[in-house]
């Protein structure tokens, strides 16, 4: 899964929201490090930043005190906008995360993907208002973002 350090990526995480440790206003952020950490070897970077960031869509109940179970939905190395038939074409991974003890594991379903692909495909890669951000700060500081070859200096 080293490729996964810098390719774009949409994994989509299925959990029990109160398995998630900690603040439940922040479950979305602890499984996304959560992931990140076992995976990635990284932390999960939601921060906006030019040259790449990590988004994730929070769904609804992520804070309930019921055992209920969600979809998270994260994008990995978000470098610029996809087009809807470039994001069917990136990586996508479908994890069902469970937690015994204090530990997470991630099985990965494979048998989930295409209908995962299906059902995201309505969410804007890296988030639409995110994305906008993201360009308004590219022509501050006058970089322009090439189709095939992610953001390039134009001076």
């Amino acid at each position: 899964m080293d490729e996964l350090n810098f390719r774009p990526t949409r994994i989509i995480i299925r959990a029990c929201v109160t398995d998630v440790p900690g603040d439940p206003q922040a479950r979305f952020q602890t499984l996304g490090n959560l992931f990140c950490e076992q995976f990635l070897r990284r932390p999960f970077n939601p921060q906006l930043q030019v040259d790449s960031y990590d988004h994730m869509y929070i769904p609804p109940g992520f804070d309930s005190d019921q055992s209920l179970r969600r979809w998270f939905i994260y994008d990995f190395n978000v470098t610029g906008m996809l087009s809807s038939e470039e994001l069917l074409v990136i990586p996508h991974m479908v994890f069902q995360a469970s937690r015994q003890d204090d530990k997470w594991i991630f099985i990965p379903r494979e048998r989930w993907i295409e209908e995962a692909k299906k059902r995201c495909s309505s969410y804007v890669w890296g988030g639409r208002a995110e994305q906008n951000m993201v360009a308004e700060m590219r022509r501050a500081q006058n970089i322009v973002q090439e189709p095939e070859h992610g953001i390039a200096d134009s001076g």
